[in-house]
């Protein structure tokens, strides 16, 4: 149909969807077995007058009727057999168009996952982009923060120290002060 795919679908579905539709489809389906019951009829008169021609009805006036009758039973089957075709191709080609239109519907729902996805993947690389930076750059921190932890500990080392060498020489200095108190009462004992 050279219509747009919107008119198209909408047709397309209103005749597949509708009651109306459904029931002239039902009413073509018994068309359709009365069309094929007509053919078989023909058919067998057509066969019929081949074996009575055979037969040899040789009768000038009768073998006209009989010829007159032979291609009206021809003529009807050739009539009900094109009937027959054509409805079986209206038919499959109705059905070939409604898989179409749906196919069609598939893909434009899986164009715009395709796109929602491309948008979330690309969304995605952007917040890769962004933790990768926030990554260096808490690295950077963690680099300097593990320099100012080693000076720390520096300090803490150092003080460690001073504190032994201030208790050291406070204990050196209390000897110290216990000699020259012991060494002053002595010299107090000889004066």
């Amino acid at each position: 149909m050279p219509l747009p795919f919107k008119w198209r679908r909408g047709l397309l579905k209103f005749l597949s969807e509708s009651p109306l539709a459904s029931k002239t489809r039902f009413v073509m389906k018994i068309v359709f077995v009365l069309v094929f019951v007509l053919f078989i009829d023909s058919l067998n008169s057509v066969i019929k007058a081949d074996e009575l021609k055979k037969k040899g009805v040789q009768l000038g006036h009768i073998e006209a009727a009989f010829a007159t009758k032979r291609f009206y039973y021809q003529r009807n089957m050739y009539l009900t057999g094109f009937t027959l075709f054509l409805s079986l191709i209206l038919n499959r080609t109705f059905v070939m168009l409604l898989d179409l239109v749906k196919s069609e519907e598939r893909m434009e729902v899986v164009k715009k996952q395709a796109a929602q996805q491309s948008k979330e993947y690309t969304r995605l690389l952007e917040s890769e982009s962004t933790l990768q930076k926030e990554l260096k750059d808490l690295t950077e921190i963690a680099a300097s923060h593990s320099s100012t932890k080693q000076d720390l500990d520096n300090l803490k080392k150092q003080a460690k120290q001073q504190q032994e060498e201030y208790l050291r020489m406070a204990d050196d200095n209390t000897v110290l002060q216990k000699r020259l108190k012991g060494s002053k009462s002595e010299n107090r004992k000889d004066i």
